[in-house]
């Protein structure tokens, strides 16, 4: 009898512990599955709000002013994570965009004044002259796609020169009064191409659904100064 009586308590004390362990087991799995769940929900986030700053840039139609701002913002970022120079990197974005109609270059126009009409006529595309970004003769040229994979010092050279004034304007002729007969006006690269016409013509995304590249493709051409 006293066997027996043993035996039932070993049994349910075997019977307390299986519960306990499995109590502790379900309870474990379920916190763990909370916390890799918050940790999927905070990841997805992270990855729209990062998205969300380059998706504002897929466009049918926008200036040049925008792949600029688009340039800038992968350009901060690939340098924030040490990877301008690792395309493959997985936190690389690359930005491209393809000229079809205009070169990207400075432009000289010379304008005369008329007499009859009281006004500055322009008198001629007086010269041309390539910008050069970075070392060497480097030029943005049509109809090619650059990348910032491919090109960044020239192009991080010409994002510098955003900042410098835009166009440059010298008196080459005056008459004994000191009117002004005719002047030149530089418009430079930068400008030009902020006013040029693109498109978005693709967005590409890694693995984990984070935008990886963007490609701007030019729709109309325009050169700074021709007012057209």
């Amino acid at each position: 009898m006293d066997n027996a009586a043993k035996g039932l308590l070993m049994a349910g004390g075997m019977l307390i512990a299986i519960i306990t362990i499995s109590i502790f087991i379900y309870g474990y799995t379920n916190i763990t599955h909370m916390a890799e769940t918050k940790q999927d929900e905070e990841t997805l986030k992270e990855v729209n709000e990062f998205n969300e700053q380059y998706l504002a840039f897929n466009k049918n139609a926008m200036y040049g002013t925008d792949v600029i701002s688009a340039l800038n913002l992968a350009v901060s970022n690939n340098k924030l994570n040490n990877v301008e120079k690792n395309p493959n990197d997985e936190l690389f974005v690359d930005i491209s965009f393809k000229l079809r109609y205009d070169s990207i270059r400075d432009t000289v126009y010379v304008y005369r004044y008329n007499t009859q009409t009281d006004k500055y006529d322009v008198l001629k595309l007086d010269e041309t002259k390539n910008s050069t970004y970075g070392a060497g003769n480097f030029e943005f040229k049509n109809p090619n796609s650059y990348s910032l994979s491919e090109h960044l010092e020239p192009i991080k050279e010409f994002l510098k020169s955003s900042d410098d004034k835009e166009e440059n304007k010298s008196i080459t002729k005056t008459d004994e009064e000191g009117t002004v007969l005719e002047y030149k006006v530089t418009y430079r690269g930068i400008a030009d191409f902020k006013r040029k016409t693109f498109k978005c013509s693709k967005v590409e995304f890694d693995s984990s659904g984070r935008v990886k590249k963007i490609s701007f493709e030019q729709i109309k051409g325009s050169s700074y100064g021709e007012g057209n």
